[in-house]
């Protein structure tokens, strides 16, 4: 599977690390929900972003759907592809990635996508109900 090295971020976002570059696009749930997207609005190149405040937004035809960042950074790249023809997105969401944030911070564990996580949570919430 392509996607292996994504991962989900607000549902229907993907993030991919290298170093210190977190790479943002629209997963494939993401694409679910409308069948053209019209315009992209994306931050500038340089500008610092927040995490988890709106820094974007795809227009599509069932509306906007607002980007996030998963962490607070500096934009270093937008894809020049996306911003010339948004339907390529649809055609292939993990190559069709949107903006490249550089940030020195990490980010959050995602809830749900690591089992091993989620045994050790159930294990501590066991052990919590035990001592009660």
């Amino acid at each position: 599977m392509k996607n292996e090295s994504y991962r989900n971020f607000m549902g229907y976002l993907w993030v991919q690390k290298e170093d210190n570059v977190y790479t943002i696009g629209i997963n494939e749930d993401g694409l679910e929900d409308f069948e053209t997207i019209e315009s992209v609005d994306l931050p500038r190149e340089n500008e610092e972003i927040e995490a988890d405040v709106v820094c974007g937004a795809l227009e599509t035809d069932e509306g906007p759907l607002d980007l996030y960042s998963p962490v607070s950074g500096k934009v270093i790249e937008l894809n020049p592809a996306v911003i010339e023809d948004p339907s390529i997105i649809t055609e292939d969401p993990y190559d069709a990635w949107l903006l490249k944030v550089e940030s020195d911070e990490e980010m959050d564990e995602p809830d749900d996508d690591d089992d091993d996580d989620d045994d050790d949570d159930r294990d501590r919430e066991k052990d919590e109900d035990e001592e009660d």
